[in-house]
């Protein structure tokens, strides 16, 4: 990735999270975290990737619906050429740490009972 493709990127982030955090009223997205964007190389789109702690299928929706507002906004603030079409991708990171996690610690209880078990009395 380019430095001006991640400076890009990290600007998108951040105006994002002020416009869902500051002007959209949308009480469900008041949950929604911007996690990161991703800028194509030749800035046709960016790939944003969020999370949020309320009901996935409800802000998926209302991002779905603030999608435009958003670019508009982008338009606005941004001193660039052309905005970018905004992708919205939710960031299963976390919930895929946490499968891995519970896999290792299913793995270790396992060890510890076989270990027990192989123990002389």
């Amino acid at each position: 990735m380019k430095h001006t493709q991640a400076r890009l990127g990290h600007e998108i982030r951040e105006r994002i999270a002020t416009i869902l955090r500051q002007r959209v009223g949308d009480p469900r997205l008041a949950e929604v975290s911007v996690n990161e964007v991703r800028v194509a190389p030749d800035g046709s789109y960016a790939r944003v990737y969020w999370g949020t702690l309320g009901p996935v299928a409800a802000a998926k929706e209302a991002i779905e619906k603030a999608k435009p507002y958003l670019r508009r906004c982008l338009a606005a603030e941004l001193q660039i050429r052309r905005v970018p079409e905004l992708d919205f991708r939710l960031d299963e990171t976390l919930a895929r740490a946490e499968r891995v996690e519970g896999v290792l610690r299913e793995l270790e209880q396992e060890r510890v009972a076989k270990q027990k078990k192989e123990e002389p009395a």
